[in-house]
């Protein structure tokens, strides 16, 4: 019997391979940003900013790198209809990003003695870690509520990597990211939230409030984080923070 192609089928198939491609967009940019200080630092020169890798930075580089593994997995495992595997990995998702979020914070409360390399005050830049670990948090938690809800967790997972990009944006080894910083890595992983949302409107007419609201938070906490972060109570906060790492 022959298949009749339907309005949904065509866009379960085109999410399919829109998922499936942010995914690995996403892997592209974290492996080109971490490539000379983590991921091929045995034979690239890493930047002089670079600081020295302890076990806790190698730990904090092994959780994300699986965090990026599933965003490459999952969407393929939904587009190859193995829905039984995504949920069974979708747990261990759930404890990769509680972990990151851990490890994240933990790190960045360590690499305030020395970490921050040729960033300026240290308690200051902590601001752009703590708002990104906690943003992506923030956004993962909701997915994870709503996980049933198939339209809204995707929309959800996609989104808290705007939170985490950042790092990697401001790694790669172009000039006109240099050049525009920080603007260039602080809101170029929102290129996410606009692809997110250029594409449901494509496709639907209309876009998703997980976009709409959740986009508008997402980039309410980097406004947030830049108005704050040379504040004398945040400095307070930050140094309060690093007094917790012996």
């Amino acid at each position: 019997m022959a298949t009749i192609a339907s309005p949904a089928a065509a866009r379960i198939r085109s999410d399919r391979l829109f998922y499936s491609f942010m995914g690995l967009a996403i892997a592209a940019t974290v492996i080109w940003g971490f490539a000379q200080s983590f991921y091929f630092s045995r034979w690239l020169a890493a930047p002089s900013t670079t600081p020295e890798m302890s076990g806790l930075l190698y730990l904090h580089g092994a959780v994300f790198t699986a965090w990026i593994v599933l965003m490459v997995v999952q969407p393929m495992l939904i587009a190859s209809r193995n829905l039984r595997l995504h949920r069974r990995l979708g747990y261990a998702g759930a404890g990769v990003a509680a972990a990151m979020v851990a490890v994240g914070n933990v790190a960045a409360i360590a690499a305030m003695h020395g970490g921050f390399r040729g960033l300026g005050d240290p308690y200051v830049f902590y601001a752009v870690p703590f708002f990104a670990i906690n943003s992506f948090a923030v956004a993962v938690y909701f997915a994870i509520r709503w996980r049933n809800r198939a339209e809204t967790h995707k929309r959800l997972i996609l989104l808290s990597n705007s939170g985490i990009l950042g790092a990697a944006v401001a790694r790669i080894p172009v000039d006109a990211i240099g050049a525009g910083a920080p603007f260039s890595f602080i809101f170029g992983p929102d290129l996410i939230i606009l692809a997110g949302a250029l594409y449901d409107w494509r496709t639907r007419g209309r876009v998703h409030r997980v976009w709409v609201l959740g986009g508008a938070a997402m980039v309410a906490s980097q406004v947030l984080m830049m108005a704050v972060m040379g504040t004398s109570w945040w400095h307070a906060f930050a140094e309060t923070m690093a007094g917790l790492w012996a």
